[in-house]
């Protein structure tokens, strides 16, 4: 399964999260839709990859104990 982000570039720089999409058809509906917004008209947006998270990462360094147990 695709999973995408929309992110949505505002004219200062910051860039914000729409959401996460997936499919291609599904986050392009969005982003049409966001261009049709006349408060959004001089935002740009992309679509990406969302990248996968390894939960192994997470829990990598081992369990610490407190001294004397």
């Amino acid at each position: 399964m695709e999973k995408l982000y929309v992110n949505e570039i505002r004219p200062d720089g910051e860039v914000s999260t729409v959401g996460l999409f997936y499919s291609r058809a599904e986050a392009e509906k969005i982003v049409a839709m966001l261009r049709e917004i006349r408060e959004q008209s001089a935002c740009r947006y992309e679509i990406v990859q969302a990248k996968r998270r390894l939960l192994a990462e997470k829990g990598a360094q081992p369990a610490q104990t407190a001294p004397g147990e």
